[in-house]
């Protein structure tokens, strides 16, 4: 989704780069680039890290271009994380940032309330385009026993739908 919106950046250059070659004909749909690892940009501007693993933060400091800043969005939760931090880090004076889904920086917040990044959320809902990242729909009622399946490690898919009862 990342990678979708920021392609409707005037300017932008957006390659997703995953090791699932299937996700190709995703990222193509929602008009960004594609790459495996190995064939990766090694100058970006900027970087979103989202696989939650060391190999992929390693590729993400390949692909960061000089001084570029490398947002790791992955939750890695108990798993500790090696980083390659010679080489390409340093010599290209690489920043890591963390980013927290459940806050807004302090310095936006007096700008962006609760009511507008609902709004903002709901009208990204909008986009047909995002509709190819949903992977199935899952009912409520058996989300419980279907949802662990979905999550998966070795689950292929990328974003479930739990969809609640009407009211």
């Amino acid at each position: 989704m990342l990678a979708a919106l920021a392609a409707r950046l005037p300017g932008a250059i957006v390659t997703a780069v995953d090791v699932e070659e299937q996700r190709r004909a995703l990222a193509e749909a929602l008009g960004v680039g594609f790459a495996g690892p190995e064939h990766a940009p090694t100058d970006a501007d900027v970087v979103f890290h989202a696989s939650a693993t060391s190999a992929g933060l390693d590729a993400a400091i390949r692909c960061a271009g000089l001084e570029a800043p490398i947002v790791e969005l992955g939750w890695y939760g108990d798993r500790p994380a090696t980083v390659e931090l010679g080489g390409a880090f340093h010599s290209r004076r690489l920043r890591i940032l963390s980013s927290q889904v459940g806050q807004i920086s302090p310095s936006r917040r007096p700008r962006w309330s609760f009511r507008r990044r609902l709004e903002a959320a709901l009208g990204l809902l909008a986009l047909p385009a995002l509709d190819a990242l949903v992977a199935e729909e899952i009912a409520f009622e058996t989300a419980a026993r279907t949802l662990p399946k979905a999550l998966a490690a070795e689950a292929r898919a990328l974003a479930p739908v739990i969809c609640y009862p009407q009211i």
